[in-house]
């Protein structure tokens, strides 16, 4: 995988970095001659373009539908992102076996990257030659995990909302990393018993899709963002502390503690507190809150078998959205083992 994202525009140091790093500035360029390479190969591209049906025969797979348009084919490969709540509800409507699962949440958190490179370097400045220090951090706090997520060295908070009237943040990096601060999703981890209706295969989705449209009420469609010290206090922040927010996209102070099951809260101020023993100002007053960050993973699993077909016989549910991958890399590694899998099944043996 690291290969082909090198083949196609990547710096080749991704290749031996412990975490490989190719730059939001720098991606579009790479998938742009991802897309020509797969297009000379014969694929075909259809943008604007919604799946709203899957078409179906005795049980296995024959196409999908676009809103009037059917397109046919013996193998379908759901690989959807974690993003598409409407095709959760179709394939559940359809009969397909969804289970609701485990994921996380919680916010993202920003320090000044001078902070985190005097931390992790141990010098006061990191000088030229060393790149914007990085960290990863975990506890277990009341039966439930928290921990560091994306972490983004000389990054931005970015509002990365999907749907109308619902609010959901991401983290992302320059090439060059060269923001003022360094910024990671602090999330902490929920189960079906935390959902309404725990039993019911899209009871992650409606908890997630809640909890989004809460945030967008909370700074009216604006990224909601408080510091740590008044979250701890339950009240709204008024205004930065010693340093800025570096976020795209409009924002506003509100308070991030009414969003969350009180749990929730406490398992994050209570791993916060653990993390500022590792890291020393990790805990600080000051450091800014924007929520809020919910799609770390899919709420929901589609079944598959060992062949990586679910029970519709030519249905192949792959990468994050099904279930199967929590980033990038996982994802598609998981790609190409339902790849592998469908040129086993249907590609005329060689001879």
């Amino acid at each position: 995988a690291l290969q082909t994202l090198v083949f196609h525009g990547a710096t080749p140091e991704i290749l031996c970095e412990a975490h490989p790093h190719i730059g939001t500035d720098k991606l579009p360029y790479i998938i742009r001659n991802i897309r020509r390479t797969i297009a000379d190969a014969g694929g075909v591209f259809r943008f604007d373009s919604r799946v709203t049906d899957i078409l179906l025969h005795d049980g296995r797979i024959r196409g999908v539908r676009c809103g009037d348009e059917r397109i046919e084919g013996a193998a379908v490969v759901l690989a959807t992102g974690h993003s598409a709540h409407d095709v959760y509800e179709l394939l559940h409507a359809r009969g397909v076996r969804i289970e609701a699962k485990p994921f996380a949440m919680g916010v993202r958190i920003e320090h000044p990257q001078a902070l985190i490179d005097s931390i992790q370097y141990h010098c006061r400045t990191r000088g030229e030659y060393l790149p914007a220090a990085s960290y990863s951090l975990v506890s277990q706090e009341n039966g439930r995990g928290v921990y560091s997520f994306c972490m983004c060295p000389g990054g931005y908070v970015v509002n990365a909302s999907s749907e109308a009237g619902m609010l959901a943040v991401n983290g992302m990096s320059y090439q060059a990393r060269d923001s003022k601060n360094a910024n990671s999703a602090i999330i902490i981890s929920v189960t079906p018993e935390d959902f309404p209706k725990p039993d019911h295969p899209l009871s992650g989705v409606v908890f997630q899709r809640k909890l989004e449209e809460a945030a967008w009420k909370l700074a009216e469609g604006k990224v909601p963002q408080q510091l740590y010290a008044d979250f701890k206090e339950n009240k709204k922040s008024t205004g930065y502390g010693s340093f800025e927010s570096c976020i795209k996209g409009q924002h506003a102070f509100a308070n991030l503690r009414t969003l969350f099951p009180e749990a929730v809260n406490e398992a994050f101020c209570e791993g916060m507190e653990s993390f500022g023993r590792k890291i020393h100002g990790f805990n600080r007053d000051d450091s800014i809150l924007s929520g809020v960050e919910s799609r770390t993973s899919s709420p929901v699993r589609i079944h598959r078998d060992a062949c990586f077909q679910s029970e519709i016989r030519g249905l192949y549910p792959c990468g994050e959205g099904a279930g199967y991958a929590g980033g990038i890399m996982s994802a598609a590694v998981d790609g190409l083992r339902v790849a592998r899998a469908i040129i086993s099944r249907y590609a005329p043996a060689e001879g």
